[in-house]
């Protein structure tokens, strides 16, 4: 790995991260109860999910780990836009550190990692939460451009990985290959682009 293979990577998580963030900008109290493409998980959850990811991701960059046993808060209770804004700072910030990319990091349902592997799969968690959010709330699709570079990278094959020794990813749905990057991501991962909070 170069140092501008370490600063696209940290380029594209910071495009996630925006991208995110925006959506969860334009979140309602009122449509904190609707369902998601997370079949278990209403808006809520998953907002807590998105950003106790980024706390997680967060920790794994600055040290490695997460400490065990954390009280995490109930972010969906409060001003969770402002929340997800400092953890995504934080996690910008740590994996932009001097030797982050070579530390190894802790990460759930695979063996340990550098961080030039740990930033794909948080900037892939951040931004497909995204994408579940935004089709959960009825906003626009999220930052094709993480999508796309996600779409190129090893990410892709860390998740067939995960997918062949876990249920944590749903078998991939077929789309047409002139779909949108972001469905077309969405789908490798087993989510329906044409899902519908009305479904």
């Amino acid at each position: 790995m170069t140092p501008n293979d370490h600063q696209v990577r940290v380029m594209v998580l910071t495009q996630a991260c925006t991208s995110t963030g925006s959506i969860l900008d334009n979140v309602t109290p009122e449509q904190l109860a609707l369902p998601t493409p997370c079949s278990d998980w209403p808006v809520h959850e998953l907002i807590n999910h998105i950003v106790g990811a980024t706390h997680y991701f967060g920790d794994l960059a600055e040290w490695g780990s997460s400490p065990e046993g954390q009280d995490w808060p109930n972010y969906a209770d409060g001003d969770f836009a402002t929340a997800f804004g400092e953890q995504a700072r934080r996690a910008m910030a740590a994996f932009s550190a001097p030797g982050a990319m070579e530390r190894t990091m802790m990460v759930p349902l695979s063996e340990p990692m550098p961080g030039w592997q740990c930033i794909q799969v948080a900037t892939g968690e951040i931004f497909v939460h995204g994408w579940d959010l935004a089709r959960a709330t009825g906003q626009a699709r999220p930052d094709e451009r993480v999508a796309d570079a996600l779409l190129s990278s090893e990410w892709i094959s860390l998740c067939d990985e995960v997918r062949n020794e876990s249920t944590a990813f749903a078998a991939a749905i077929e789309v047409p290959g002139e779909a949108p990057a972001a469905d077309r991501l969405a789908a490798f991962l087993g989510r329906d682009p044409s899902w519908s909070s009305g479904q």
